[in-house]
């Protein structure tokens, strides 16, 4: 595979893995998601590996009448390691209040596949 196409591979598992959120699509959101990942969710709760990851979205995906939507701001991809760079909206119900964050999210080349390794979201504050 030549670099082009492993950079192309890495970007869309990215957006696989945010459409799979948007989707409410566990599936596919699993699939993205390495043994070892840490996520830490606006609150800072930090949740370590697969089972508690996708068990926290196996939840959150039933769980009301939510959206969420996400905005590209920058993506990295070297041999190994890539990263993209979001701002989410999600509105917990409709007429909601908006609540909005920056979220950093780290994949791993492992056996061929792009994985979720580490997902940080970081709350705005107003200017």
């Amino acid at each position: 595979m030549d670099v082009q196409d492993w950079q192309s591979g890495a970007e869309s598992t990215i957006d696989a893995h945010l459409a799979a959120v948007i989707g409410r699509d566990l599936e596919t959101y699993a699939a993205t998601v390495h043994p070892d990942v840490t996520v830490i969710v606006p609150s800072g709760r930090i949740m370590r590996g697969a089972e508690e990851v996708v068990g926290f979205h196996r939840e959150w995906f039933t769980d009301g009448d939510w959206t969420y939507a996400a905005e590209h701001v920058r993506t990295t991809v070297t041999d190994t390691v890539a990263t993209r760079v979001v701002t989410v909206t999600v509105v917990g119900e409709p007429g909601a209040e908006p609540s909005r964050f920056v979220m950093g999210l780290t994949f791993v080349a492992e056996s061929g596949r792009w994985l979720l390794i580490h997902d940080q979201c970081t709350v705005l504050r107003p200017d």
